[in-house]
Protein backbone atom coordinates (compact mmCIF):
# COMPACT_ATOMS: atom_id res chain seq x y z
CA UNK A 1 0.00 0.00 0.00
CA UNK A 2 1.19 3.38 -0.86
CA UNK A 3 1.45 6.07 1.14
CA UNK A 4 -1.14 8.36 -1.30
CA UNK A 5 -3.50 5.33 -1.21
CA UNK A 6 -3.27 5.23 2.75
CA UNK A 7 -3.88 8.84 3.29
CA UNK A 8 -6.76 8.98 1.20
CA UNK A 9 -8.37 5.94 2.67
CA UNK A 10 -7.60 6.57 6.40
CA UNK A 11 -6.57 10.09 6.77
CA UNK A 12 -9.00 13.08 7.82
CA UNK A 13 -10.34 16.01 5.46
CA UNK A 14 -8.04 18.69 5.42
CA UNK A 15 -7.08 21.66 3.54
CA UNK A 16 -5.05 24.76 3.54
CA UNK A 17 -5.39 28.36 3.76
CA UNK A 18 -3.08 31.75 3.66
CA UNK A 19 -3.29 35.53 4.95
CA UNK A 20 -4.51 36.61 1.46
CA UNK A 21 -7.24 34.04 1.04
CA UNK A 22 -5.73 31.51 -0.77
CA UNK A 23 -7.44 27.91 -0.12
CA UNK A 24 -6.02 24.73 -1.44
CA UNK A 25 -8.62 22.27 -2.45
CA UNK A 26 -9.59 19.28 0.22
CA UNK A 27 -7.45 16.23 0.77
CA UNK A 28 -6.42 13.31 3.31
CA UNK A 29 -3.71 13.70 5.97
CA UNK A 30 -3.29 12.21 9.24
CA UNK A 31 -3.43 14.69 12.13
CA UNK A 32 -2.67 13.23 15.75
CA UNK A 33 -1.75 14.96 19.35
CA UNK A 34 1.98 13.91 20.32
CA UNK A 35 2.33 12.70 23.39
CA UNK A 36 4.55 13.85 26.11
CA UNK A 37 7.16 11.79 25.22
CA UNK A 38 7.52 12.96 21.86
CA UNK A 39 7.37 16.64 23.09
CA UNK A 40 10.65 16.44 24.85
CA UNK A 41 12.20 18.90 22.84
CA UNK A 42 9.23 21.38 23.22
CA UNK A 43 9.67 23.78 25.68
CA UNK A 44 6.29 24.30 27.57
CA UNK A 45 5.08 27.76 28.77
CA UNK A 46 5.42 27.39 33.19
CA UNK A 47 2.63 29.67 34.52
CA UNK A 48 1.63 29.99 38.09
CA UNK A 49 -0.52 26.59 38.20
CA UNK A 50 1.55 25.21 35.96
CA UNK A 51 2.89 24.03 32.44
CA UNK A 52 0.64 25.01 29.79
CA UNK A 53 1.04 22.47 26.64
CA UNK A 54 0.58 24.75 23.71
CA UNK A 55 -1.43 21.90 21.91
CA UNK A 56 1.55 20.20 19.54
CA UNK A 57 0.39 18.13 17.08
CA UNK A 58 2.02 15.81 14.29
CA UNK A 59 0.87 16.00 10.53
CA UNK A 60 1.42 13.68 8.22
CA UNK A 61 -0.06 14.38 4.56
CA UNK A 62 0.69 13.68 0.41
CA UNK A 63 3.83 14.90 -1.04
CA UNK A 64 1.72 16.80 -3.36
CA UNK A 65 0.77 18.98 -1.00
CA UNK A 66 3.53 20.35 0.34
CA UNK A 67 3.83 22.35 3.51
CA UNK A 68 7.89 22.76 3.02
CA UNK A 69 7.04 25.31 0.51
CA UNK A 70 4.40 27.57 3.06
CA UNK A 71 5.33 29.83 5.66
CA UNK A 72 4.37 30.96 8.67
CA UNK A 73 1.02 32.99 7.64
CA UNK A 74 -0.71 29.88 6.02
CA UNK A 75 -2.67 27.38 8.29
CA UNK A 76 -3.76 23.69 8.12
CA UNK A 77 -7.43 23.25 8.98
CA UNK A 78 -9.60 19.61 9.95
CA UNK A 79 -13.10 18.73 9.64
CA UNK A 80 -13.66 19.53 13.22
CA UNK A 81 -12.99 23.26 12.40
CA UNK A 82 -9.58 23.40 14.14
CA UNK A 83 -7.13 25.83 13.05
CA UNK A 84 -3.29 24.61 13.29
CA UNK A 85 -0.24 26.73 12.27
CA UNK A 86 2.97 25.06 10.84
CA UNK A 87 5.55 25.39 13.60
CA UNK A 88 7.86 23.33 11.26
CA UNK A 89 7.82 20.94 8.38
CA UNK A 90 9.78 18.51 5.96
CA UNK A 91 9.91 16.28 3.37
CA UNK A 92 10.18 12.71 3.79
CA UNK A 93 12.20 10.97 0.89
CA UNK A 94 13.18 7.72 -0.06
CA UNK A 95 15.74 6.94 -3.06
CA UNK A 96 14.99 11.21 -4.30
CA UNK A 97 11.31 11.08 -4.13
CA UNK A 98 9.36 12.85 -1.50
CA UNK A 99 6.91 9.85 0.23
CA UNK A 100 5.03 12.56 2.37
CA UNK A 101 5.14 15.56 4.46
CA UNK A 102 6.40 15.60 7.81
CA UNK A 103 5.54 18.50 10.49
CA UNK A 104 5.00 19.80 13.70
CA UNK A 105 1.03 21.74 13.81
CA UNK A 106 0.30 23.80 16.65
CA UNK A 107 -3.74 24.34 17.26
CA UNK A 108 -4.37 28.26 17.13
CA UNK A 109 -7.60 30.26 18.48
CA UNK A 110 -8.28 32.68 15.07
CA UNK A 111 -11.60 32.75 13.92
CA UNK A 112 -12.20 31.83 10.35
Amino acid sequence: MSFTSLFSSHGNTVYLSGADGWKSPQFKAFIQPLRYKNKLYQQGDYTPIGVNKNDVYLYLGPADHDLTKLNRFHRVHDNDNNIYMIDRAEKIRFDNQTLYIWAIIRKTTEVN
